[in-house]
């Protein structure tokens, strides 16, 4: 597993500029958002290490908050700045492959289970076992 080394002050000033326009929660209900300093570090701890959403180190916010924080900031293009201002700045962003859920999987093998003498390749085509003769 490769080391990764959190933002310093003066990475963090050059990407912070894009999470003060994030929306703050109207309703009052449920936990405070978590600063985006801890996720974005997260991010990019998953991003340089290659390691899934699950192996990340207890020091970040929970698995799933940056996951959706990354699907967000992927798809409003906010995770491509992040890159380029730290690239810009010599901070090495090494993009290690695909990340947890989407990392390429070899296909399941067909099931063909064997229930109470019922045989079937999937759900929808229930048949009796044939007979022998």
């Amino acid at each position: 597993m490769m080391l990764f080394d959190d933002l310093r002050d003066n990475e963090w000033a050059l990407v912070e500029a894009l999470f003060c326009a994030e929306p703050a929660r109207s309703e009052r209900r449920g936990r405070p958002r978590v600063e985006a300093r801890a996720v974005v570090n997260a991010v990019l701890w998953v991003l340089s290490t290659g390691e899934g959403w699950s192996k990340l180190p207890g020091r970040y916010p929970s698995p799933p908050t940056c996951r959706r924080r990354f699907d967000e900031w992927q798809a409003d293009g906010t995770l491509a700045e992040i890159v380029k201002r730290l690239g810009n700045n010599g901070r090495e962003v090494s993009l290690r492959g695909r990340i947890g859920s989407t990392a390429a999987k070899p296909p399941a093998p067909p099931s063909r289970d064997r229930l109470r003498g019922a045989f079937w390749t999937n759900p929808e085509s229930w048949r009796a076992p044939a007979k022998m003769a």
